[in-house]
């Protein structure tokens, strides 16, 4: 398949379709792993595959719960020197993961997303899985004569920290849950099979799909869009649909996982100004190493050795680092703020957050632990959802009615 990219990237180039060129080689998930063909794989996404410890085998034996000894050297790249997928694995290495979860975003009241809807542009979902019983309310391949089915892992893990439920058993493993399960979730599938790059002209279709079907005055309006994918280089064509739509949807994009290894290292769509920006911390609060650093950043959320559903058996667990899982973290966080702010506004008043300007005042003001600044490694810092569901509805309308 590498090959394959190589060749068409180059001959476009030839025929001196440079724009081209760049989409296929550039556009990648900032995240993504390959298949799983043994219970102990290296990511070239920046994931270490430990043991699925909630992963029960066609015996109904669970793997063992330490990790095995795994390849150090970072995968190879599929395209270009600027291709994501070239980055090493940012989990610890080493170390098995410690399903921390998302503990960290817990929040006090029974809040849950009811009546939000969140769309993710990945690599499917799987759909047999317990966490998906009842969220999926559509889903969609825009990749020609594929289903949604994800066969990497990505799009499911992402789409469970948003707004996955917790199934019988799941506790054993730590998995409590994400952030928003009684959230609406939209899928749609950009990844083709085989392919660890996303596909530009199925994204673009998809934003399309979105804003034809699901605008704000549809019968199933989407209110936020999380994208953990990304590329260093500006596509106008994706961009330009990002910034249409940003004028209704809040858009929660990846910043990257470069850290500080360029003097730019925030992806597009993160780095738009219309857009919220966000990077990973670790169980501890500090940004971790491989965060993107810069000034585009909005906030950090949990990145590291994070819990979520995964392919495979319906049962299926997995852990991954990255702010790919960041991302979804927070998506899922701003359908808990819309649920609450939607039961204590008017319609009026409840529309304009369902801006990306006025979210991020929102997380800024009553939720960052960096209030007072910003900096290019923390943003505004992490987000303490406590901090903001403490304050009385009264409070809330008139810091509302203020923006």
């Amino acid at each position: 398949a590498a090959a394959s990219y190589k060749k068409l990237s180059e001959a476009l180039e030839t025929l001196g379709e440079r724009g081209a060129a760049e989409k296929i080689r550039n556009i990648a998930i900032l995240g993504l792993r390959p298949p799983m063909q043994q219970p102990f794989v290296r990511a070239p996404f920046g994931t270490s595959l430990y043991p699925l410890r909630g992963v029960v085998d066609e015996k109904g034996q669970k793997p063992p719960s330490q990790p095995q000894p795994i390849d150090s050297t970072p995968s190879e790249g599929l395209i270009s020197d600027c291709s994501l997928s070239r980055w090493e694995d940012v989990s610890k290495e080493g170390q098995p993961p410690t399903f921390w979860n998302l503990d960290s975003l817990s929040w006090p009241l029974q809040l849950n997303g009811e009546g939000i809807v969140i769309a993710i542009l990945d690599s499917g979902i799987n759909q047999n899985h317990l966490a998906f019983t009842q969220q999926v309310h559509l889903a969609q391949s825009f990749i020609p004569g594929e289903s949604v089915e994800d066969t990497f892992g990505h799009g499911t893990m992402c789409a469970g920290i948003a707004c996955g439920a917790r199934f019988e058993g799941s506790e054993q493993f730590n998995w409590f849950g994400g952030i928003a399960p009684r959230a609406k979730l939209l899928v749609c599938k950009v990844v083709p099979n085989g392919s660890n790059v996303c596909n530009p002209i199925a994204v673009c279709e998809a934003l399309d799909y979105i804003k034809n079907n699901h605008g704000l005055n549809s019968a199933l309006p989407v209110n936020i869009i999380s994208l953990s994918f990304g590329s260093l280089n500006y596509d106008s064509e994706i961009c330009d649909r990002v910034n249409a739509l940003a004028t209704d949807v809040i858009f929660v994009c990846a910043a990257s996982n470069y850290g500080r290894r360029t003097d730019q290292p925030i992806a597009y769509p993160a780095l738009l100004g219309n857009v919220l920006c966000i990077g990973s911390h670790s169980s501890s609060g500090k940004a971790s190493s491989f965060s993107a650093v810069g000034r585009e950043i909005d906030f950090l959320a949990p990145g590291e050795n994070v819990c979520a559903p995964f392919v495979g058996v319906p049962q299926a667990l997995s852990s991954g680092s990255g702010t790919s899982y960041s991302t979804p973290a927070v998506a899922g966080l701003i359908c808990l703020v819309l649920q609450y702010l939607k039961q204590h506004l008017s319609p009026t008043l409840y529309r304009r957050t369902c801006k990306e300007v006025v979210m991020k005042k929102i997380l800024k003001k009553k939720m960052a632990t960096h209030q007072g600044g910003h900096s290019e490694e923390h943003g505004y810092g992490c987000l303490v959802p406590k901090e903001f569901f403490d304050i009385i509805p009264a409070e809330i309308e008139r810091f509302i009615g203020k923006i």
